[in-house]
């Protein structure tokens, strides 16, 4: 079961095809992705594509990655988690993209 994480203004959940325009706006703003190491998506089924390696990178236990979503909102303003994942190890790396500041 994919964990949900809350704070008092955020909750942190599973990304669903639903998100893939949450996905696009966030990963085709060139401030976003100029810090991230990947070119501009330019089309909404490559951020459905992106969708799909979110969910497959958590059920291979190779990483996982949460919508952010500000309480009381629908819809994601960007992700965080975890990369290159590896429980044996108890290691990964910490990465997150916003396309919008959090008050």
């Amino acid at each position: 079961m994919f964990p949900t994480l809350e704070t008092e203004r955020l909750v942190l959940r599973e990304i669903s095809k639903d998100d893939a325009e949450g996905i696009f706006a966030c990963f085709s703003n060139e401030n976003v992705t100029r810090y991230y190491g990947q070119d501009n998506l330019e089309n909404i089924e490559q951020a459905e594509a992106f969708v799909y390696f979110f969910a497959n990178s958590y059920k291979e236990k190779r990483g996982i990655r949460w919508g952010i979503e500000i309480k009381g909102t629908q819809g994601i303003i960007g992700t965080i988690g975890f990369n290159a994942w590896s429980p044996k190890h108890k290691r990964a790396e910490i990465g997150y993209a916003s396309f919008v500041r959090v008050k």
